[in-house]
């Protein structure tokens, strides 16, 4: 009896030091402000009763901190609608300040006990994210604290209830295989589905998530090489992993030997030296051994397959060597070689039956190195008279995709010399002739042309006149309408409506533009189309000169066809 006591003795003092303990952490979350106001008040209070607590100090404590800040904020909300402010104002402006209140003192740690204090998932979690401004709320601390568990369960419940379009763009998405899986699925279907300029972020988001590991790029990879072959849809999935490669490698993401495997390039040991030789992030540079060697290869009774020429990355460096005036130093006596694999890998085509080779099409390999040939040492003499005497012979060879894009890369380097529009005599240039004619030929080199375009109008012509600058600039602005006309719409005027906001051009420059896309477009205009040139032409600085008081112009038409 006597040692049972002694036991007992020796357990009470823990025990009450224990309740001691649990009473003093509920007494200090009784201490917080408006601590009464929490969800989790009842099961503090029950803990407190549980360890000994007295109902008396409850009552003082909780009244002691209570401090009615909800009431005054609902208070403050009826003042605000007793001065007229709108209900949905209202709203907003006290979810941006939770919004901004939650970011800053947000606790990664705290937030991840919720469902170890809750066990269940709360019920307020799910009601939150029925809302879009708490899911951008979500989206935005998710990528901040890329490994809260409680964000990233939340990300997974908001893709379970059908948001999967929303989450494309947060990085923590990827480390869940099922929730990468659906955007995947989601953001591939979007781009197979959609044209235009929202198809641009679609595929900006997809990058961003796709390239936020190593093995979400290769299951991505691996997924769309495999859905290629489908005869359907293939050739755009293809494009797609061939964008998704040319944008990993600007983010310094090394792709080679992910794309060489999947095309089966490490089945032909001498290929694949070859080409890693050259394509790795580190090197990124031809060199004539190495062309030399697949050019021996692709001249043999059994070529290899023709695939493991068509990789972007390699096509972008023969151009580049054979096309730019800046590689003069380049061997002459390869240049055959090279031009026979560009040639051999743009327009020989293949018939497969399975794994087995069925036959070989070389029918368009002579002329296309023949174009190749005949532009190239162009471009090389870079003389404006050798030009002009063969323009005839350029514009046929034009309709070829891989000369033009070589001509892209020939107009590039020289129309970017500081000195070249100070020699330029004619109202528009050979060279700028031959871009417009490339974007009459070829849609898809539509976005290409933009590109070499845009640098060419924000350049600074200091050794020019203001006025020659003017001119010289409406030119540049003539080959973006002329690209408007040929397909490329919206994303000219999206760039001349930038301009305009951002007041990074002159005035007089969209005003420009706005009078000739009016001469060059007529009703039914597109929502689209309203909805980025309508802000153009209502702005009084750049249309009002090209009003008239009976509003028989062309702009007041268009306004009065948008509804005024």
């Amino acid at each position: 009896m006597e040692e049972s006591s002694y036991e007992d003795e020796d357990v009470v003092p823990e025990e009450e030091d224990e309740n001691t303990r649990v009473t003093k952490e509920c007494l200090e979350a009784f201490h917080q402000k408006d601590s009464i106001c929490e969800a989790s008040i009842f099961k503090t209070v029950k803990k407190y009763f549980n360890s000994g607590g007295t109902p008396e100090e409850v009552v003082n404590v909780l009244a002691e901190s209570f401090q009615g800040i909800g009431n005054l904020a609902r208070q403050l909300v009826l003042w605000l609608e007793f001065c007229g402010e709108s209900t949905s104002g209202i709203e907003r402006m006290v979810e941006d300040h939770v919004k901004d209140l939650l970011e800053e003192h947000f606790d990664p740690k705290k937030a991840d006990t919720i469902f170890s204090e809750e066990g269940d998932l709360p019920g307020w979690l799910g009601e939150m994210i029925s809302y879009p401004t708490w899911r951008n709320l979500f989206y935005s601390l998710a990528d901040k604290h890329p490994d809260c568990i409680m964000l990233n369960f939340t990300i997974k419940l908001i893709s379970d209830a059908g948001f999967t379009d929303e989450i494309s763009s947060v990085s923590t998405a990827s480390q869940q295989i099922d929730v990468f899986s659906r955007i995947l699925k989601t953001s591939v279907a979007s781009i197979l589905r959609f044209r235009g300029s929202s198809l641009e972020n679609i595929i900006t988001d997809l990058v961003k998530l796709v390239c936020s590991s190593k093995h979400t790029y290769f299951y991505t990879i691996a997924l769309l090489h495999q859905a290629s072959k489908d005869r359907g849809t293939g050739y755009k999935l293809r494009y797609l992993s061939q964008e998704l490669e040319r944008r990993a490698r600007k983010m310094g993401r090394d792709t080679c030997y992910i794309t060489l495997a999947m095309c089966g390039a490490a089945a032909y040991p001498t290929i694949y030296q070859s080409l890693t030789s050259m394509l790795t992030l580190s090197k990124n540079a031809l060199n004539s051994g190495d062309v030399t060697t697949l050019y021996q290869l692709y001249n043999e009774e059994d070529p290899p397959p023709v695939a493991f020429l068509r990789l972007p990355q390699l096509f972008e460096l023969l151009i580049e060597a054979l096309y730019s005036p800046s590689e003069r130093s380049r061997n002459m006596e390869h240049t055959d070689k090279y031009i026979y694999v560009l040639a051999y890998g743009v327009s020989v085509t293949e018939r497969w039956d399975g794994e087995e080779r069925r036959s070989i099409n070389t029918k368009r390999l002579e002329q296309t190195i023949n174009a190749i040939e005949k532009t190239h040492k162009l471009a090389k003499g870079d003389d404006m008279q050798e030009w002009l005497c063969n323009i005839e012979t350029v514009f046929k060879y034009l309709k070829y995709p891989v000369v033009s894009m070589g001509i892209i890369k020939y107009c590039k380097v020289v129309t970017m010399e500081t000195s070249y529009f100070k020699g330029v005599t004619d109202s528009v240039p050979l060279h700028l002739i031959m871009i417009d004619e490339i974007a009459n030929n070829h849609p898809l080199h539509h976005e290409t042309v933009f590109e070499f375009l845009k640098p060419l109008f924000e350049r600074s012509h200091e050794h020019l006149q203001e006025l020659e600058q003017i001119e010289i600039r409406k030119m540049i602005i003539d080959r973006m309408v002329h690209l408007l006309c040929v397909g490329h719409v919206i994303p000219v005027i999206q760039y001349m409506r930038y301009c305009l906001d951002h007041e990074t051009a002159d005035k007089s420059l969209i005003r420009h533009f706005a009078a000739e896309v009016m001469e060059v477009t007529t009703s039914p205009y597109s929502p689209e189309f309203i909805a980025e040139f309508l802000p153009i032409a209502k702005n009084p600085d750049i249309t009002a000169p090209l009003r008239n008081i009976n509003e028989s112009d062309s702009i007041s038409q268009f306004i009065e066809y948008c509804g005024g």
